[in-house]
């Protein structure tokens, strides 16, 4: 296994739940195939349990044999959200997939420390072995070695997922989206209109970045230059605004809670009302310190 130096993080004692992601091939294997990837990825399940690492496994929740009713798109939404949602992936990297590279760029995208996992005397592809980011092979003879050296690994990059998943913390709001959306609406602009001028942008697409956490929709910064194009603005106002916008950010947030809580019917009009009011009441309040 090749090891990595993690002198420079340091363990946080607080308790900070983690989550894993397993990507292997699905699609197109045998029998024998399909049933060494569920063994395999039940032994991983068991080992991330032991570490305190919840695993998502594709076996249990878009396999094409299993679950053939599940929409195609569905599918790459889904999958796609549950890895930029992850702090850590773990590649199967026992028979060519399609999918799994795809998964594997996500996680690039997303910045995903990784492990990857082959048989001792398996090829690995260098567009696997040569992705930069910070990642880990683990080669193993039979399951009772996997499972041994996967603990060993887990516990060392532990320090490492829990750095990031705190430094990704601020991206679990919606600033950009609801940037985006706010000013696309103050232009009178539907969804509609602004994917149909945005070549690598459908309307899915923008729904799932405006409504999505930063760290969930993750838009590229071809999306973002288009789209900060057409509503007249700049990339660095879409994913850094003022502090003004900030603030309405997250204020829009809380709105969006109640209102799925208290108001399904509220309108947009109505919610502007209630943030001003709570934006005297926060000037009042100050003033009065």
């Amino acid at each position: 296994m090749k090891t990595t130096q993690l002198t420079l993080f340091h363990p946080n004692d607080t308790p900070i739940d983690l989550q894993a992601y397993l990507a292997c091939a699905l699609t197109g294997l045998d029998r024998d195939q399909r049933s060494l990837v569920f063994q395999l990825s039940d032994v991983i399940s068991l080992v991330c349990e032991k570490q305190g690492i919840s695993l998502y496994e594709p076996t249990q929740h878009t396999d094409p044999l299993n679950h053939p009713d599940l929409d195609d798109e569905a599918v790459f939404r889904q999958n796609r959200e549950r890895v930029h949602n992850s702090d850590l992936l773990i590649h199967l990297a026992h028979f060519p997939s399609t999918g799994s590279g795809q998964v594997l760029e996500f996680a690039y995208s997303a910045l995903l420390p990784m492990i990857i996992i082959s048989r001792s005397d398996d090829t690995i592809s260098r567009m696997v072995t040569g992705i930069p980011t910070f990642k880990i092979h683990i080669r193993y003879q039979d399951p009772v070695e996997l499972r041994e050296l996967l603990d060993d690994c887990l516990e060392q990059i532990k320090p490492i997922v829990r750095e990031r998943k705190l430094a990704f913390a601020e991206h679990s709001t919606r600033i950009v989206g609801q940037r985006i959306r706010s000013l696309r609406e103050q232009q009178g602009l539907t969804r509609e209109a602004v994917a149909a001028h945005v070549d690598v942008l459908t309307e899915a697409a923008l729904t799932q970045i405006e409504e999505g956490s930063d760290q969930a929709s993750n838009p590229s910064l071809m999306q973002l230059r288009q789209i900060a194009v057409i509503l007249k603005t700049t990339v660095a106002d879409l994913v850094e605004p003022d502090m003004g916008g900030r603030v309405v950010g997250f204020l829009n947030e809380w709105l969006d809670g109640r209102q799925a809580a208290r108001y399904s019917g509220i309108s947009q009009k109505d919610s502007r009302k209630i943030m001003r009011r709570m934006l005297l009441r926060v000037i009042d309040s100050l003033e009065k310190d």
